[in-house]
């Protein structure tokens, strides 16, 4: 919420869950934050999602997402898109490169896809009581950093993937904010970040990212 709509707990006071990937499991993870409440006898303010959320509303959007047809699942997200469950906390997140593009893309600027939750845009900054969350969608790739967002749905060739390409308009948009952020999210790694692992255990397990891993 804005710092004009009452919510005013000062960041110290909150307590804030982060999801890496959502996956369209919306059911599972707001029952483990349950579950966390009833151990910990806390109550988590928001819940922050890294991307990958997969907002998908019905199965003309799986089409629109560029993942291996085994993976393309509807998800619990439509439940909260219809009006059928209401998401239980505040809900926060940005884009990454499994989405249903063109659900995002009528929100470019950010916004609610459904009650309690709410978008941040292909980039974008909110102040929720007195934090302050900017985020940048997508993931990057250098042959079309540089060009604009061209692609529409329904999409051809490989539109569906350069649809979730980071363009260098997000982030000159995201330099431009003088105000100081608490929060920054982003789907990339923040770079160096796996050099400050088990590297070599991550590239077991996944070694398709050993030439990420090296930029």
């Amino acid at each position: 919420r804005g710092r004009g709509s009452g919510y005013r707990r000062s960041p110290c006071d909150m307590k804030i869950a982060v999801e890496g990937c959502c996956h369209g499991e919306l059911d599972k993870i707001y029952a483990a934050m349950k579950h966390l409440e009833r151990k910990e006898g806390v109550k988590i303010d928001l819940l922050i999602c890294c991307g990958d959320f997969q907002a998908v509303r019905n199965l003309d959007d799986l089409e629109c997402m560029s993942v291996p047809d085994k993976y393309k699942a509807l998800g619990t997200f439509y439940k909260y898109y219809s009006g059928e469950v209401l998401a239980p906390y505040p809900t926060l997140f940005i884009g990454g490169n499994h989405e249903a593009s063109n659900y995002l893309w009528e929100l470019y600027y950010g916004g609610f896809v459904a009650p309690n939750v709410y978008y941040l845009g292909h980039s974008g900054v909110i102040n929720f009581g007195d934090l302050r969350i900017g985020g940048l969608s997508g993931v990057f790739q250098a042959h079309n950093y540089l060009k604009g967002n061209h692609e529409r749905p329904p999409y051809r060739n490989n539109q569906v993937k350069s649809a979730y390409h980071v363009r260098e308009f997000e982030v000159m948009k995201l330099k431009l904010i003088g105000e100081p952020l608490d929060v920054f999210l982003s789907h990339d790694w923040p770079t160096n970040i796996a050099k400050k692992g088990d590297t070599n255990t991550l590239l077991k397990k996944k070694p398709f990212l050993k030439s990420e891993i090296a930029d």
